[in-house]
């Protein structure tokens, strides 16, 4: 292993001032992992490892999946915590953090029959809970519009619990097309929306090849999104509430059709 002494250490720059994701991961595809799950759910994934960054003792408890993962020990970096955080610029809840390759977007044609679509989500740790939500529910496929938030940056990934790292991601060029693409291998497309019109989740019957739309945490879905749709459903809520948090709503839609699933 690597002691890292030196904040300005070129070995790891990678890991340098980490509150804003730097254009230098942006670049290199590359995302971090921070915390001790996250970690071993990077350990454990198929995902490419670049290095990590730990105080000593994770070394012993990630002793075998390293190992398996044959990192390179000029790539194990180790250090004081207090080092750590001034390095990475924030606190660190716990003491390690690595660095992965970004897998490749999958095709359109790799998704599964339930897709869950984000539309100019901005908020990474929402991001991140939708990610948690739709692996706890089963469903591993994800499609990223070009205004929202990506899956793998970093408070993303640790919101997620790591669980990104098992999930099919794809980062929509086109949304618009590829919606419509969607359509064409037939998935009905539903938007997950608080409107009069709207049908009730509770009585609507999901089809088995869905794409369900959340849009945007203040605006909703873009009303040429809803344009496009099949249906629009929301969940019925209680007044004054006006809306529930966009994770919120994707945990009881993606509950619901469960349920309706384990029914059959």
């Amino acid at each position: 292993m690597v002691e890292i002494k030196d904040i300005d250490d070129p070995r790891v720059v990678l890991y340098k001032s980490l509150r804003y994701t730097p254009i230098s991961h942006i670049e290199s595809q590359v995302f971090v992992a921070e915390g001790a799950r996250p970690v071993q759910r990077l350990l454990e994934s198929d995902l490419r490892v670049d290095s990590i960054f730990a105080v000593p003792k994770f070394y012993n408890e990630f002793a075998t999946l390293l190992k398996q993962k044959n990192i390179p020990n000029e790539k194990l970096f180790y250090a004081d915590k207090h080092i750590m955080e001034k390095i990475v610029g924030f606190h660190l809840h716990s003491g390690i953090m690595a660095i992965g390759y970004q897998p490749k977007d999958v095709k359109i044609e790799e998704f599964s029959d339930v897709v869950v679509g984000l539309n100019g989500i901005n908020n990474s740790e929402n991001v991140g809970s939708i990610v948690r939500n739709c692996r706890a529910f089963g469903i591993d496929s994800i499609l990223v519009d070009e205004r929202s938030t990506s899956p793998f940056l970093r408070r993303s990934v640790r919101v997620s619990m790591g669980n990104v790292f098992y999930i099919k991601v794809r980062h929509s060029p086109n949304f618009a097309d590829d919606i419509l693409s969607l359509k064409r291998n037939g998935y009905c497309i539903i938007s997950c929306e608080i409107l009069e019109t709207a049908k009730d989740i509770y009585s609507f019957k999901f089809p088995r090849k869905v794409l369900l739309i959340f849009g945007n945490e203040g605006k909703g879905i873009d009303k040429s999104i809803l344009d496009m749709s099949d249906f629009v459903v929301k969940i019925p809520i209680s007044l004054p509430t006006e809306s529930l948090n966009v994770a919120v709503s994707s945990a009881v839609f993606l509950n619901e059709i469960n349920r309706q699933r384990r029914a059959k």
